[in-house]
């Protein structure tokens, strides 16, 4: 697994106290995934979510201060147990894409994001490394970065209930 960072992207990189497996069932099993894939506070749902090779999905994070955030995007890589890697495009409720700015976003933030999660696992454990083509610091700016963290968190109480 390569650690390289660079300033064009959020790199974040977590070890989760369960099998690969697992770490992957929360990232592909809807059920799962509306548990713990919302910054603290929020709340996720979908009007479409096939995660496959080519598969898409339409979200909406509602945020009760800052009301709802639509997103699409489409998974390029969808490999058991070791890779997913999907587009986040700021959208409407209907799923066409809109420039970030017209829903109050910094207006550095991009479009359109390619997100790659890979997953190691060591000893029983599972390494992920989570990276998105957006700078760490823009990232950290707007939020978006503190909201991985509290998801990833997330996903680590749901993993420790099972």
């Amino acid at each position: 697994m390569e650690n390289r960072t660079n300033k064009n992207e959020v790199f974040i990189e977590e070890t989760f106290n369960a099998g690969i497996e697992r770490v992957l069932n929360a990232w592909t099993n809807p059920e799962k995934l509306m548990k713990w894939y919302a910054p603290d506070g929020c709340t996720i749902r979908f009007k479409e979510l096939n995660i496959k090779n080519g598969g898409r999905f339409h979200s909406c994070v509602s945020n009760p201060q800052f009301g709802d955030c639509w997103c699409v995007g489409e998974y390029k890589e969808v490999v058991p147990n070791t890779k997913l890697v999907f587009t986040m495009v700021n959208a409407d409720e209907n799923g066409n894409p809109i420039n970030p700015v017209e829903i109050g976003m910094d207006a550095d933030w991009p479009g359109e994001t390619l997100v790659t999660i890979t997953l190691k696992e060591e000893n029983g454990k599972t390494k992920l490394q989570l990276r998105q083509t957006v700078s760490q610091e823009l990232a950290k700016k707007t939020g978006a970065y503190p909201g991985w963290l509290q998801m990833l968190n997330n996903m680590r109480e749901l993993l420790n209930q099972n």
